[in-house]
């Protein structure tokens, strides 16, 4: 029989503190959320809000689901009213969604609850190690990816 090992490796540490982190930040997050929208809304519409219209496409790929359950998202966004549906002008078939001014109301409201909490974190931690762990965080992303690991976006 093979021994345990009684000390965790530092990679299993390093992806528990991820999990507990993760946890917490999503708890935070649903707490400031209104009770109409899910953190995965929320997130959907952030970066429509920041990066501007996507196809349905590119964002099931951004959050690493299939396009059936990023279009049945969508079709939810669209009926409380947060985001619009349109055809791409070059191609028919392609859907551009795009946050409305009430899903921008809500996203601007939320992050203003959530900014005591941001601001917490970056006193705590300081802008600049703040900026390096991000940095730290999105290798391991990519390590993960590369191995075909799931990690969560």
């Amino acid at each position: 029989m093979k021994k345990l090992l009684t000390d965790p490796s530092v990679t299993y540490r390093a992806l528990r503190l991820m999990r507990i982190i993760s946890e917490n930040a999503q708890r935070t997050l649903e707490q400031r959320l209104p009770s109409t929208l899910t953190s995965r809304q929320f997130e959907v519409l952030n970066r429509l809000y920041f990066l501007g219209e996507q196809t349905l496409s590119e964002l099931a790929t951004v959050f690493e689901v299939s396009a059936a359950s990023m279009s049945q998202m969508v079709a939810r966004l669209r009926a409380g009213g947060v985001v619009e549906t349109a055809a791409k002008s070059n191609d028919a078939r392609a859907k551009l969604v795009r946050i409305t001014e009430k899903g921008k109301g809500i996203l601007e409201s939320t992050a203003q609850l959530l900014q005591p909490d941001f601001q917490a974190v970056e006193q705590a931690l300081g802008a600049k190690r703040l900026q390096c762990l991000l940095e730290e965080l999105e290798a391991v992303h990519d390590a993960f990816s590369a191995t075909n690991l799931a990690l969560e976006d």
